[in-house]
């Protein structure tokens, strides 16, 4: 809890240290797809080679580039 009010900066007052807030904070992210994938092997290592010392996780480098994608493209759907 720390981490994230050392993230949110002024914000993290707002923030209670309760399980209950935990909770509702964990039951409001709306994840509902599982995605894989076949890749090859020298890139997928390189890949989180990249990650790590960006530190980011793998996971959140392919949500921003499928967010990135989708915000490129979406024009299409409104066609």
């Amino acid at each position: 809890m720390a981490k994230l009010k050392d993230m949110l900066g002024s914000q993290a007052t707002d923030i209670q240290e309760s399980k209950t807030a935990v909770s509702s904070f964990k039951s409001s992210s709306k994840k509902n797809k599982m995605i894989s994938a076949y890749v090859d092997t020298e890139k997928y290592n390189k890949f989180k080679a990249i990650n790590a010392l960006r530190g980011i996780s793998s996971n959140k480098t392919l949500n921003l580039l499928i967010s990135d994608y989708v915000l490129e493209y979406e024009k299409l759907l409104n066609k």
